[in-house]
């Protein structure tokens, strides 16, 4: 509830454990994705039916989740335990995680490996959810920029370090890197929990048990009328996430407009991972600069304007190097975006009571814009070859580029920082009549 008192961990040490708890729960999905899902299900299907398999197995996953993260969030909010429910589902899902990554890289069948694949996602997206909650929950809301800006270092930061040592233990078979990720993961997932406070959250003593998880689909999505930003808030992350999705054809792209082998690909690759820092960079400084001038939709809306901007470079890309650079400025923009943009939902959030569930939902946005690209991608592709008799990749990044236009506009409906009193009063009003 509201009106329930929240301890506060010191911010330092909530930012350390946060930080940890983050960077060792989003890693693994993400290095998942660099070869070690492929190459275990190219143990069970072989190497000439991987890219079918694997295509199925990432979209029943990604469906699953959209459904799943939304619920786990209903589920987190309403965890009533001593140790509190953000530190518990730390734990718990890092337990979790781990079981479901053995499922994962032993499966003795396609089936059994999609159902660790999606447990995999669920339990470490509840360690993800629950160190995001902590910040609306415990953070002064001046300090919201720089504490996002820092999560969003997290990530970067340790999917680099997570590579460096998948590169040097590149010898060592599957089934034992997955096996070291999980060990790791548990290990940061409790760490987090040591490091930061929690409240017991006691719920609406009113209601008994049952019906107070039931509340939490009761309105399940926040009222459009009463929290109208939080839509607005929701369209603009949706819209963003189309476009960054719409990257994932960059290696299609490279050999259709400037036939590079795979070897050039991959090293092409390596040189703009270092693009990785500049968004770390933008994202750090962002964040403060947000913080110290006290607004955010003009860095959210030059952030997504910058990403429109790159979209049509590579749209009209004559070479790799005009692709290296736009690759760059990208990065910039999107790491600025993501740290700001995500300073914003913790500001504009209905109630402290359904953090989880809230945040969750907008999480799911990533999920949906992936879906949405992976299906119209070569519907869109095949329209450019016919409209424009090009390799079809200028009407594609167009089209991507409209959606980062549309990102920004969103952003201008949601108040300034300061301007959001007449929803909070509105919420406050609720809770005294109930």
């Amino acid at each position: 509830m509201e009106n329930q008192v929240w301890e506060k961990t010191p911010f330092v040490r909530l930012l350390v454990g946060a930080l940890i708890g983050i960077g060792t729960s989003i890693a693994p999905l993400v290095l998942l994705m660099f070869g070690l899902i492929q190459f275990n299900i190219m143990r069970l299907v072989g190497p000439e039916n991987v890219t079918a398999v694997f295509g199925t197995v990432a979209g029943i996953a990604g469906l699953a989740v959209v459904i799943l993260g939304p619920l786990g969030g209903v589920i987190a909010d309403k965890t009533t335990v001593k140790m509190g429910r953000r530190r518990f589902w730390m734990v718990a899902g890092s337990i979790g995680g781990a079981a479901s990554m053995m499922t994962l890289a032993y499966a003795p069948s396609i089936p059994i490996l999609i159902l660790g694949y999606i447990l995999v996602q669920f339990f470490y997206g509840m360690v993800t959810l629950s160190c995001y909650s902590v910040v609306p929950e415990q953070v002064d809301p001046e300090k919201f920029g720089r504490i996002s800006g820092a999560f969003g270092a997290a990530a970067p930061l340790f999917i680099m370090g997570g590579s460096i040592i998948m590169g040097i233990f590149a010898t060592v078979p599957v089934q034992g890197k997955l096996t070291a990720i999980a060990i790791i993961q548990v290990v940061g997932g409790i760490v987090a929990a040591l490091l930061i406070k929690d409240t017991r959250f006691e719920g609406k003593k009113s209601d008994g048990n049952k019906k107070a998880f039931g509340s939490g689909f009761k309105n399940f999505y926040p009222s459009v009328k009463k929290y109208p930003s939080y839509t607005w808030a929701l369209l603009t992350k949706l819209f963003i996430n189309v476009t960054n999705a719409g990257l994932s054809v960059f290696t299609l792209f490279y050999i259709a407009r400037f036939h590079l082998s795979e070897a050039d690909i991959f090293e092409l690759n390596a040189y703009q991972s270092l693009s990785l820092i500049l968004m770390i960079g933008a994202g750090l400084i962002g964040g403060f600069l947000s913080d110290k001038l006290r607004k955010q939709k003009i860095f959210v809306m030059v952030a997504a304007l910058i990403t429109g901007v790159c979209l049509i470079a590579f749209a009209f890309a004559p070479s790799i190097t005009w692709c290296i650079i736009g690759n760059f400025a990208f990065n910039f923009g999107f790491g600025m975006y993501g740290a700001v943009d995500n300073a914003l939902v913790n500001r504009i959030l209905p109630s402290k009571e359904s953090t989880g569930k809230d945040i969750a939902i907008m999480n799911t946005t990533t999920q949906v814009a992936t879906a949405l690209v992976n299906f119209a991608a070569p519907l869109c592709i095949a329209m450019g070859v016919k409209l424009m008799g090009d390799d079809g990749y200028t009407l594609f990044f167009l089209i991507l580029a409209g959606f980062s236009i549309l990102s920004a506009l969103v952003v201008i409906p949601i108040p300034e920082v300061g301007h959001l009193d007449s929803e909070r009063s509105e919420t406050r009003k609720e809770i005294i009549t109930e």
